[in-house]
């Protein structure tokens, strides 16, 4: 399906307006995104490739922490006329077709929120085009909706151009056979224990009856991948840890739980 058809300003309209408030609130988003997953370029001077960067918040935010060499492309033509009037270098263009017709190559490439947009059949093209176009040394930062999350569902189906939902197993089969063999597989945030809390049902599921270890069922993966080996081992020794401890959780619990039932038996 051909996406620049749709007038998206429908879907994003919901969260995200020209107004100086969302500016703000987006480019305060970015930074915290970049910072928690420690995700920033290396370099002030690193080329860094943003496909899908609709109003261009996260490029205003490297900007603005001084980062200069930055690009910008997307398919939506009111977002890239937002970003363009904000000085951003970015282009109204289809992802796989940028990269097509541009022999650039970039140390860093980001795509958040963008490859479920993209047909299941063009994935593989697409990331091995990703690949092709980066350094070596290179760092690529996505996220994707992660298919095993409580609100899986409302995710993939909350916007009508989402083509695909992801477990982790599934976005690093499809990582691999694109040429990144590094990677690193994060939960988008850290969780309240409010939040974890309601997640124990989804998460005994999944350690009871497919005998999952690591879970991670926040609403969105978020995936940084390397093209050598030693850069994620480095990025890995430097990134923060998330955790949400389900497991730990779950214990406590039934910890709670009997603590409670004795308390009772006492009382008669």
């Amino acid at each position: 399906m051909d996406n620049s058809i749709f007038d998206y300003s429908y879907h994003y309209s919901n969260w995200h307006s020209g107004s100086k408030i969302s500016r703000n609130s987006d480019i305060r988003f970015a930074q915290k995104l970049f910072s928690d997953h420690a995700i920033f370029p290396k370099n002030k001077d690193s080329k860094v490739l943003e496909i899908g960067c609709g109003m261009g918040r996260f490029l205003l935010m490297l900007q603005e922490k001084g980062f200069r060499n930055l690009t910008g492309v997307d398919i939506d033509k009111t977002q890239i006329a937002i970003a363009q009037k904000e000085g951003l270098n970015v282009y109204l263009y289809d992802g796989i077709e940028w990269l097509k017709n541009t022999s650039d190559t970039f140390d860093v490439i980001y795509f958040f929120d963008v490859l479920e947009h993209i047909d299941k059949e063009r994935q593989l093209e697409f990331l091995r085009l990703v690949c092709d176009h980066l350094n070596d040394g290179g760092m690529i930062a996505l996220s994707v909706p992660n298919a095993l999350a409580p609100s899986g569902m409302f995710y993939r189906y909350i916007d009508f151009t989402h083509t695909v939902s992801y477990s982790r197993e599934a976005i690093s089969f499809l990582l691999n056979n694109a040429g990144f063999h590094h990677i690193d597989i994060r939960p988008q945030h850290k969780e309240c224990d409010d939040v974890i809390n309601l997640k124990i049902p989804w998460a005994k599921i999944y350690i009871i009856e497919f005998g999952l270890k690591d879970i991670i069922l926040t609403p969105n993966l978020v995936v940084v991948a390397f093209k050598d080996g030693k850069e994620l081992k480095n990025y890995k020794r430097n990134a923060p840890a998330i955790v949400n401890d389900y497991r730990k959780a779950i214990k406590l619990k039934k910890r709670n739980l009997l603590s409670r039932i004795f308390k009772h038996l006492k009382i008669f």
